[in-house]
């Protein structure tokens, strides 16, 4: 009988700010978070969570000193037990989707796939960088979501 190769044990949490609410999808969105830390060679826990504008407008501004809302920070740890961890501002999300084309689900998956990147080393600062990362979220999520209102890949 031949043997099921053992994947790494490694957490993907999925949390939210509001403790009366669920992560959505989850069980949809684990399997393509442990994929994408495989192939990047990254098999250690990350935390998700989705929380509200507030809370990633503070972020934004403490750390990057940018004091404006964003879809999706993400912050590397360099623990031995965690990656990092990937905040989502929910309304964001839910108010950029179709600007993209994008249902709510789609978007919070796009935003999980960039944000799991950028704790793999993908950045998007310079052209190449943007090229490259860009290039790695059209394979994971099958369109080209940049361009997706220009009749390209959609």
């Amino acid at each position: 009988m031949k043997k099921e190769p053992r994947l790494p044990d490694f957490q993907v949490n999925f949390l939210s700010e509001d403790e009366k609410e669920t992560f959505p999808w989850k069980a949809r969105l684990e399997p393509l978070a442990r994929k994408i830390l495989i192939e990047e060679n990254h098999p250690e826990n990350v935390n998700i969570i989705i929380c509200s504008d507030k809370t990633v407008r503070e972020l934004n501004a403490a750390y990057r000193k940018l004091d404006k809302v964003t879809d999706v920070l993400s912050f590397e740890w360099h623990e031995d037990y965690l990656l990092g961890e990937i905040y989502i501002a929910k309304d964001q999300v839910k108010r950029q989707a179709p600007k993209f084309g994008n249902s709510f689900y789609q978007e919070l998956k796009r935003m999980i796939v960039h944000g799991i990147l950028h704790l793999s080393g993908y950045d998007h600062h310079t052209v190449p960088e943007r090229t490259v990362m860009r290039r790695r979220e059209r394979e994971i999520l099958g369109v080209d979501i940049y361009n997706a209102g220009k009749g390209k890949n959609r």
